[in-house]
């Protein structure tokens, strides 16, 4: 477990990221002042104020993978399994492959009760998740935006170049900015929307019955899981969700006792 000078260095990035994305200075000072509270609370070993300083600038509406990640550190600390493991998930599709993230999410999933083998997947789904979850969100929209900008500025120069070379450039431009925006936009469009990727989530109570239906009945009962498993919901009703787990066990549960991701 490797929380406090990850936590340090992931709070300077979030108090830094908050400056660029905060609509007013007023806003920034604020959100400055709760993180930098949050991160001193931490350190003094104050961690459900901790916990309430992250929680409160995550219901501002601003998120990073370094503030879900403090967030994670100071649940862990109070004993929230299934909290911290849930926004390490989290941290981690904001940063994918960053090790401390991924380190103290390995630690937690070691401590949960159930032990779920993962099914085996065919390679070509494998590939896939490796490409979607490749680089970090900030890096993505960049690289969507360099090729946009080739793109147009091609064009440019096609519609309104006089001098001989232009032409000749602006079609390198179309076709390097067409390239990047073929390799990069699908995977911003997913990762940016949900679309197409599975319902994942974390069961947040302490046990869970799961059921072979959508009903309270006993008998219905198949096994039982807990906190900090993971699922991925299939369906849902106006009070249960099915969920697969990932070794193909599938059940019905309560809509209240999980998060989704």
């Amino acid at each position: 477990m490797r929380p406090t000078a990850a936590a340090a260095r992931y709070g300077v990035m979030a108090i830094a990221t908050l400056i660029l994305f905060l609509p007013s200075s007023v806003a920034v000072q604020a959100q400055d002042e709760i993180v930098a509270r949050g991160n001193a609370a931490y350190q003094e070993g104050d961690f459900a104020a901790a916990v309430e300083a992250y929680e409160a600038v995550l219901e501002s509406g601003y998120r990073s993978a370094g503030l879900e990640y403090n967030l994670a550190n100071a649940y862990f600390k109070t004993g929230e399994l299934g909290r911290a493991i849930l926004h390490w998930e989290r941290a981690l599709e904001l940063a994918p492959g960053d090790e401390d993230i991924q380190a103290n999410l390995d630690l937690a999933r070691s401590l949960t009760v159930d032990a779920v083998e993962p099914l085996p997947r065919f390679w070509l789904f494998s590939v896939m998740d490796w490409w979607i979850g490749l680089l970090p969100a900030g890096w993505l929209r960049g690289i969507v935006a360099v090729g946009w900008l080739a793109v147009s500025g091609g064009v440019i120069l096609r519609v309104l170049g006089r001098a001989v070379w232009v032409p000749t450039v602006g079609r390198s431009l179309i076709a390097v900015g067409s390239l990047i925006l073929l390799l990069f936009a699908p995977v911003m469009t997913i990762r940016e929307t949900g679309l197409g990727l599975p319902e994942e989530a974390i069961i947040l109570a302490g046990a869970v019955q799961v059921r072979s239906a959508p009903s309270a009945e006993d008998d219905l009962t198949l096994f039982e899981i807990h906190e900090g498993t993971k699922v991925r919901v299939d369906q849902r009703t106006a009070e249960w969700l099915e969920v697969v787990l990932e070794d193909g066990k599938v059940g019905w549960v309560p809509v209240g006792v999980l998060e989704v991701i």
